[in-house]
């Protein structure tokens, strides 16, 4: 955790407040560490965030104050027998690669979307979905569909392969998504332009932004 918010971190109050929380919940689960023992002892030592806590009053100080000195007995005493601690496994993704869904923007023009893959996304694990170049009007023919390219990256149209955080019907549902067909594929390369985390809905918000930017074939956005 500390390496991975480390640029977080290096502002001091931050740090303070994190390496403070970090020694108690440890303690409380009887794996206090050395190091980060000690690092909270000396944390103390240099004040702890009082001085954060100046523009509150006097009170407030006070209040914090004792916190902190209750944070130090527990820290200076014998910790308690390790405790267990429950393991959050991913759940499993329920969509499937290689279908297509089709968005219809409040201009009419539709959208497709195919999911290209499975990743992880926090605790849980979400489809990896493409936006495929149809120039519309209309949806395609299901069996069409493997001869439609993807979109292209473009300065106005940045997201070109997004993990999706909710997936599941009543989500999809909800965002005014249809089922359009499948078309099974190899997954494909990663994505030069990286990946983005979305809800259904906000990709569908973000379509919408970029509805009108210009049409779609060869040079589409």
């Amino acid at each position: 955790m500390l390496n991975a918010f480390a640029e977080e971190l290096s502002a001091p109050d931050e740090y303070v407040v994190v390496q403070l929380a970090l020694a108690d919940t440890q303690f409380r689960l009887g794996r206090l560490s050395e190091p980060a023992r000690q690092e909270a002892l000396a944390v103390l030592d240099a004040g702890g965030d009082l001085e954060r806590w100046q523009e509150a009053g006097a009170a407030e100080v006070r209040r914090r104050a004792a916190v902190l000195q209750r944070l130090r007995a527990r820290l200076e005493s014998p910790q308690p027998e390790p405790r267990p601690v429950r393991v959050r496994r991913p759940k499993p993704s329920r969509a499937v690669p290689g279908r297509v869904y089709a968005y219809q923007a409040r201009s009419g023009q539709p959208y497709l979307i195919r999911v290209v893959g499975i990743a992880a996304v926090g605790c849980s694990t979400g489809p990896v979905v493409r936006f495929l170049d149809h120039p519309g009007p209309g949806l395609p023919d299901a069996a069409h569909l493997a001869e439609i390219p993807e979109r292209r990256y473009h300065p106005r149209w940045k997201r070109t392969e997004v993990i999706i955080a909710d997936d599941g019907t009543a989500a999809r549902e909800h965002a005014g998504l249809i089922l359009v067909g499948e078309h099974p594929h190899t997954p494909p390369p990663p994505s030069p332009n990286g990946r983005t985390i979305s809800t259904w809905t906000q990709l569908c918000a973000y379509v919408e932004t970029r509805d009108n930017l210009t049409p779609t074939g060869n040079d589409s956005v």
